[in-house]
């Protein structure tokens, strides 16, 4: 093993380790009760700066030249959600746009609830992901990068040409994976997972995301160091509703819930479950990306579909030009937001 391969190793290893320390329940949409472990991950360490966990945020000073490797809009088209809790009695309510339950066996009190969006096609989703990345790449260029085309970036590193591509519209851990038009689908670390849904966001498989080692995550900063530019890979999650849940918990004074209100949102995450982020690998990185991930949900209050269902089951019949349109507005918001975190480490 190189000294590079150990490093990685390590990196990944202590990374793994910081994120399992994390108390990461979902209220609201938004993790809490996350410690943060300063140095957990790499020399660096980890924090929490607005709406953003960031580490390694030493990796962003500096940056001016960019190129993008990765640009993926993940949909998700359906998520179930559960809590648990010992012995308490079962409650469900619904008012056609809001929808908590609540179930009891005879053991133990769980809180369950599955979800499923309708109506928005392909076609739809397309034009978000080419919006969203027109959007990014203008919020880096008003913020002073320069913007290096995927064409160029290939030429500059022709091993970028050779990475093994997933077809558009996969199916991965945050639904479906959109790239604009002329790009390319890359899965980053975790993405090829399936999504956790004990109430422990995310977790359970932790260990599979540690040693997750996807070409775009491994590869990327070998690009930095041979076009001699910052590498950036991003993940946006356009979700169709907001969840909250108690987690599992053997605490019985704690209530148990898992709670789901319909809205257009960009979807947050933690270090131990990404969902929207920003990767970063300078010329100079030694492997270690730093990384911004969006900890706060982006949310549209804009209608966009009418909520059906019930006993823990619920669809979301969305009309998909109201859908787009509040697609659009939380995606700019989020991609300001993005660009924003960069900036204010750089």
């Amino acid at each position: 093993m190189t000294c590079y391969s150990r490093l990685l190793l390590l990196g990944s290893t202590l990374l793994a380790f910081a994120a399992s320390l994390e108390g990461a329940i979902v209220k609201e949409g938004i993790t809490q009760d996350v410690k943060m472990y300063h140095g957990g991950g790499g020399p660096t360490g980890q924090k929490v700066v607005g709406d953003f966990m960031i580490q390694h945020c030493d990796e962003f000073k500096g940056a001016k030249r960019v190129a993008i490797s990765v640009f993926n809009v993940a949909f998700p088209d359906e998520n179930s959600l559960s809590a648990s809790l010992h012995t308490k009695p079962s409650s469900t309510t619904s008012n056609g746009y809001y929808m908590s339950v609540t179930t009891t066996t005879s053991f133990h009190k769980t809180s369950t609830l599955h979800t499923a969006l309708q109506g928005v096609d392909q076609a739809t989703r397309q034009r978000i992901a080419d919006a969203a990345y027109a959007d990014f790449v203008a919020e880096l260029q008003r913020a002073g990068y320069e913007v290096v085309p995927t064409e160029q970036l290939g030429k500059q590193a022709p091993e970028y040409l050779t990475w093994k591509s997933q077809p558009n519209f996969t199916k991965g851990r945050f639904g479906t994976y959109v790239a604009p038009t002329g790009r390319n689908v890359y899965f980053l670390q975790g993405d090829s997972a399936k999504r956790d849904v004990s109430g422990k966001k995310g977790q359970l498989f932790l260990p599979f995301r540690a040693l997750d080692r996807p070409e775009a995550m491994t590869r990327s900063p070998y690009l930095a160091y041979d076009a001699k530019l910052g590498i950036i890979a991003v993940t946006l999650v356009i979700d169709y509703g907001v969840y909250s849940t108690t987690g599992e918990t053997r605490k019985k004074r704690d209530e148990v819930k898992v709670e789901f209100e319909k809205s257009v949102a960009v979807q947050s995450g933690s270090f131990a479950d990404t969902a929207t982020l920003v990767d970063y690998w300078g010329p100079k990185s030694g492997g270690f990306a730093g990384i911004a991930v969006l900890a706060a949900p982006v949310r549209s209050d804009q209608p966009f579909g009418e909520l059906s269902g019930g006993d823990g089951n619920v669809v979301v019949k969305a009309d998909a030009a109201k859908f787009e349109q509040a697609a659009l507005e939380v995606a700019r918001t989020a991609d300001a937001k993005l660009v924003a975190a960069m900036v204010g480490e750089r």
